[in-house]
């Protein structure tokens, strides 16, 4: 007995140790479920440092920043600068107004229904207040009056009228906690606002020294006092006392700015050391800071919202913290662990496999996971962790280890035991592991399990390893691709190894092969395949395919037991119930949602109860809680169309912001398109969200983080744009949907293309008109060029007979010329014989005398006489030289009409070129009487001197 209660008592004693080593803060204190999502200056568009937050009753995040008013709507940031670009020190929203203070201004912002924001000055209002070099820093809201505080100045506004409180002195920050006011002044004690009087708390003195930062009410009268330097005080309406809690210390050392209580917390933000998080009794849950979840240490403001979660305004960027989030991130105090490939919850301890060997958590009181030590012996690469039958095993690189508590046994020392499954179907109860190398059997005598033999027939690494309920072994090869392997003689060697190919129904390369809903099933990456075994071919798995939204691209698949998978594809996590075909989706999971980051290739999740999932990342692991995912509120709340803009040039931008019904008409030739939109449900958890639109994309987007979407040139037309986005459990929401008509340019309008109608006729008709014209202007050039062909024709025709005529007329002339010559010649040789016949006669009368009768002497002279006088001779000349020269003596006659017979005569001789000698005979004459005759036609002709007569005769 006396044994018994030793033993209890140690017992006690080491469970109060563990206890308290749990709890100290020297160790790993009691963890809460929190998930951070961080926003940095470029997720929100404006200065890094955030002085005050304040929400309204939708939801809706009003952010004083350096770059002035920053307002979250759902998950779209808007930044809402003042006129002259001044910090937003300080916000309040109340009764539909946004109030804010500057650097010497303070006023309100309305907001519409589409949450755009226009600012009003209150200054004016000030009546000549000085407020010079006055920034006011705190806005509080008090029974329906507003106040605004600078270090020097305090006013009250109150049914439109602004009041200064006068102040004792320079003042540090206003502060409000369960309905009242307080006010510290710089170096002084703290003060109460009551009306427009400031009451001085006795005793408040003691803060002198230090700036107090926060009041808080806990419970009557009890308020906790947080201080800059001193950490937290207890105020109970009378004295004052420093706060027991369990991080006093480190909250003096990171020196507090604010804080805030929220439920059955208390968040204190510090200068230092990030955000302490506290329950009403003092003890420390966690403490976030730069190191493990937060962006920065400085926490500059701090605000609740309805669901008790926090927002943190930084000095640099905004977090968001999800106290009550499904999902628990043990990567930021844990990343020290490595990547994790597996994990088995068993008897409370939580063996975690990483590449670095095996790290062994505890449950603490409060149900969270604390420890992480390395297992002794587990250095190296842990591929699985698998119980069965109560009993505990570990494929590691060094080979196949049972944990047995924090020790380990080794089976076998075949490196890499990648799967360990159970074979069905034999009367002996056998296991088959696959390794780097063999598969090797493993046997149950004795009560435990022995590494019995290799089975024959097969060497390589397969990575994956399945059974069906004939026996058939299903190996994904590393590299290679899917076996189908056929055990005989029990386990010892195989019949067949036969690899599956495009003869099997396997078009795709892969090596993923799993067992589901009682099937071999193999993932392609682009759909799930499952294995007929009657016609000994992979078929698609039709039944639950349709069901499964997407995931039938899935790439890696995890039994979570129950019937129940979950199917991992780029970007997105599903939880599906698959039983009898039929496939359920019942959460859906972004990993960027919650800062999950798994080993690419290895995903995983455990199930480590009906509840808890453990999901596998590079650095540490989160733990998804479903009991907690069920708890959350189901809101179908579809994403809300924000605004729509639309332009041809960018310079010339049109917006419409309003409630979207109908069909909207944008303007014609506007057709670049940015839609923007938002949604409330994620609250601080950044919006993800699917959109496509129809006529355009086919298929819905992947899921995208940004709140809007830009198309460029979209061709005139009607188009339904849609979006959704996720609810609390990852289930995808209805779709908004908006309807716009691109109209026509103009040019492309029903007018134009009956203008163009009419234009195009009318160019038809005048190039028909052209072309008409053309042809008869070439029909007629035709004709033309036929006819003037016709008339050269006949003009050289004619010419030829003029040609030919002339030719016989200048025959005629030669012959007529010739038989003149000939004429002229005959009677100048008559006439020469004649004169030679007289001149004979004459001497022969001379001679003869008397001899020759003076009767025949005169008769013969008579008879020359009369031949030469005889004008038969000049006649056939005179015929014969006008029918070759007939316009000659016409020609004189009209231009000498006093010339003589004689005188023509002559002409007619000179024109025959024939010398006076010639001539004599002809005219009977001598040849002076010729040159006298010469003399006179050429007075009456009227010659020059220097002008021959025969030349002058021969050129008419």
């Amino acid at each position: 007995m006396g044994i018994g209660r030793a033993l209890a008592f140690l017992v006690i004693l080491f469970a109060g140790f563990i206890f308290c080593e749990i709890i100290s803060p020297n160790n790993a204190f009691a963890r809460i479920s929190v998930h951070v999502t961080s926003y940095s200056r470029t997720d929100y568009g404006a200065g890094n440092q955030n002085w005050s937050i304040d929400i309204d009753g939708k939801g809706n995040v009003f952010i004083g920043n350096t770059s002035g008013l920053l307002t979250l709507r759902g998950s779209s940031f808007r930044l809402s600068p003042l006129e002259m670009l001044t910090p937003v020190r300080s916000v309040r929203y109340h009764d539909g107004k946004v109030y804010t203070g500057s650097f010497e201004e303070f006023g309100y912002w309305s907001q519409n229904d589409e949450g755009h924001l226009s600012y009003n000055s209150l200054i004016p209002k000030l009546q000549g207040v000085n407020i010079r070099n006055e920034e006011f820093w705190r806005i509080e809201q008090h029974g329906g009056t507003i106040y605004f505080q600078s270090f020097g100045k305090l006013f009250m506004l109150s049914d439109g009228r602004i009041d200064e409180i006068i102040l004792p002195g320079p003042m540090l920050f206003l502060m409000k906690s369960a309905n009242r006011l307080f006010i510290q002044e710089i170096d002084g004690g703290l003060y109460e606002i009551v009306g427009n009087q400031l009451q001085f708390l006795e005793g408040s003195q003691i803060f002198g020294q230090t700036e107090i930062k926060a009041v808080i009410h806990l419970a009557e009268n009890r308020f906790l006092i947080g201080t800059s330097s001193k950490g937290v005080f207890q105020y109970d309406g009378v004295t004052w006392s420093p706060w027991n809690n369990q991080a006093q210390e480190q909250l003096a050392d990171g020196k507090i700015n604010n804080g805030l209580r929220l439920g059955d917390k208390l968040v204190f933000g510090t200068i230092l050391k990030g955000l302490f998080i506290l329950d009403l009794d003092g003890r420390l849950l966690t403490n976030l800071h730069s190191g493990n979840f937060l962006q920065n240490n400085t926490v500059l403001a701090l605000a609740g919202d309805h669901d008790n979660n926090l927002w943190i305004g930084l000095d640099k960027g905004i977090d968001f913290i999800d106290l009550n989030s499904p999902v628990e991130s043990y990567s930021g105090d844990f990343a020290h662990i490595g990547a994790v490939y597996d994990a088995v919850l068993q008897n409370e301890l939580l063996y975690v496999g990483t590449n670095q060997g095996i790290h062994i958590f505890e449950k603490d009181e409060n149900g969270r996971f604390t420890g992480g030590e390395l297992m002794p012996g587990s250095q190296g690469q842990v591929w699985f962790l698998e119980e069965i039958d109560g009993l505990l095993f570990c494929g590691h690189n060094d080979g196949t280890y049972q944990i047995i508590g924090r020790q380990m046994v080794q089976l076998s020392a075949y490196k890499g035991g990648f799967n360990l499954r159970r074979v069905v179907g034999t009367p002996q109860s056998y296991l088959v592991q696959s390794t780097y190398y063999h598969l090797v059997v493993y046997h149950f005598q004795n009560g435990q399990w022995n590494d019995s033999h290799i089975l024959e027939g097969w060497e390589g690494p397969a990575r994956f390893l399945e059974i069906d309920f004939m026996g058939n072994i299903w190996l994904g090869h590393t590299l290679t691709g899917i076996y189908k392997l056929q055990p005989a003689d029990g386990l010892q060697t195989l019949n067949h190894a036969i690899e599956m190919g495009s003869e099997h129904g396997l078009n795709s390369p892969t090596n993923r092969v799993f067992t589901m809903d009682n099937r071999i099933v193999v993932l392609t990456g682009q759909s799930i395949l499952q294995w007929d075994a009657l016609r000994q071919v992979f078929i698609p798995f039709d039944e639950v395919i349709p069901s499964l939204q997407g995931f039938e691209k899935a790439t890696m698949l995890a039994s979570a037991g129950n019937d129940r998978y979950w199917f991992f594809k780029k970007g997105e996590i599903g939880l599906f119930q698959v039983r009898f075909g039929k496939a359920r989706l019942l959460y859906r999971i972004l990993p960027q949602m919650y800062g999950i980051d798994m080993v690419e290739g290895y995903e995983n999740i455990v199930k480590l109860n009906d509840s808890l999932h453990l999901v596998c990342q590079v650095n540490g692991f989160s733990i998804l809680n479903l009991a907690r995912l069920n708890r959350l509120p189901l809101k179908d709340t579809p994403p809300i169309i924000e605004g729509i803009s639309f332009w041809r040039k960018p310079e010339s931008t049109h917006s419409i912001s309003e409630t979207w019904e109908g069909l909207k008409l944008l303007g014609r030739g506007l057709n670049n398109v940015r839609i923007r939109f938002f949604a409330h449900e994620p609250g601080g958890k950044k919006g993800f969200f699917q959109y496509r639109l129809t006529g355009i994309d086919q298929h819905w987007s992947g899921w995208i983080q940004t709140n809007e979407v830009t198309y460029y040139r979209l061709p005139p037309g009607t188009y339904t744009f849609s979006v959704r986005t996720l609810d609390s459990k990852g289930i995808i929401t209805g779709a908004t949907d908006l309807t716009f008509r691109i109209r026509a340019p103009w040019f492309f309008s029903g007018m134009a293309f009956l203008l163009y109608a009419v234009l195009l006729i009318a160019i038809f008709w005048q190039v028909r008109l052209k072309y008409l014209r053309n042809h008869f202007r070439k029909k007629e050039e035709i004709l033309r060029q036929q006819k003037e062909e016709l008339i050269r024709q006949k003009e050289r025709a004619e010419k030829e007979l003029i040609t030919l005529a002339n030719e016989k007329l200048q025959s005629e002339v030669g012959l007529k010329n010739a038989q003149l010559a000939n004429n002229t010649m005959s009677l100048i040789r008559k006439n020469e014989l004649l004169g030679e016949i007289l001149a004979e006669v004459q001497r022969q009368k001379e001679d003869l005398g008397r001899a020759v009768p003076k009767k025949f002497h005169s008769r013969i002279i008579d008879l020359i006489e009369d031949t030469k006088r005889n004008d038969h001779d000049m006649e056939q000349f005179e015929k014969l030289f006008y029918q070759a020269h007939e316009n000659f003596f016409h020609i004189l006659k009209s231009n000498y009409p006093d010339l003589t017979k004689s005188d023509l005569r002559l002409c007619a001789y000179l024109r025959l070129n024939l010398s006076s000698k010639e001539i004599a005979p002809l005219l009977n004459i001598s040849i002076r009487g010729v040159e006298e005759r010469r003399y006179r036609l050429r007075k009456r002709i009227g010659l020059k001197s220097d002008q021959g007569l025969s030349e002058f005769i021969l050129a008419l």
